[in-house]
């Protein structure tokens, strides 16, 4: 049975020395402005949702097909998305119905939506906590919020400020990045390092 593992303040530190900021050159050019554009939004709309699920999937290897016509219902959800700590999980399954059936692409929208309060969850993250990229596995919304509370753990650590965020800071030279952000990239980064 496959099940995500806890990682220590010290095994992310030892990941952080291995990071290269060249391989995110191109990634954070669109990652600022992905989130400047949700950060100018007071309301999210439905030509929000439809430009912003297609810029999402510009990140992805496949293409975006809405897989339900749920849209007023979503933008609902993402407007409230800016506001709760975490949606409830009937709200992250109708996000992920609309949204190519895929917990990684709502995933993504929500985490530019509100980069302080959602991790992107995808195969590299899955399989650095897992070691497994297993399709059924990803995509279970018990294992996002295990995530999430992984994340979240991490960062309330009293090691995590000094240890992890400053020195990411510094090497991603980057000061729009959340600390959920922190986290997620370095688990993205060494995916093949898992613990």
């Amino acid at each position: 049975m496959i099940k995500l593992k806890y990682p220590t303040i010290e095994q992310l530190e030892v990941r952080l020395k291995n990071m290269n900021k060249e391989d995110t050159l191109s990634y954070d050019k669109s990652y600022d402005a992905f989130l400047r554009y949700f950060s100018s939004k007071d309301v999210i709309t439905e030509d929000d949702l439809i430009i912003s699920s297609n810029f999402t999937y510009g990140w992805m290897p496949t293409i975006l097909n809405f897989k339900d016509t749920n849209f007023s219902e979503c933008v609902e959800i993402l407007n409230k998305s800016k506001i709760v700590d975490r949606l409830e999980k009937y709200e992250i399954e109708a996000l992920k119905r609309l949204i190519n059936n895929s917990l990684v692409g709502s995933s993504k929208l929500l985490h530019f939506i509100n980069p302080e309060k959602y991790a992107i969850w995808d195969s590299r993250v899955c399989n650095f906590l897992s070691g497994s990229t297993s399709k059924y596995f990803i995509e279970k919304t018990e294992i996002f919020f295990e995530y999430l509370d992984i994340c979240l753990e991490l960062i309330q650590n009293d090691k995590y400020e000094i240890l992890i965020y400053q020195p990411y800071m510094e090497i991603m030279n980057n000061k729009n990045t959340s600390k959920m952000k922190s986290i997620e990239q370095i688990m993205f980064l060494n995916s093949n390092n898992g613990i």
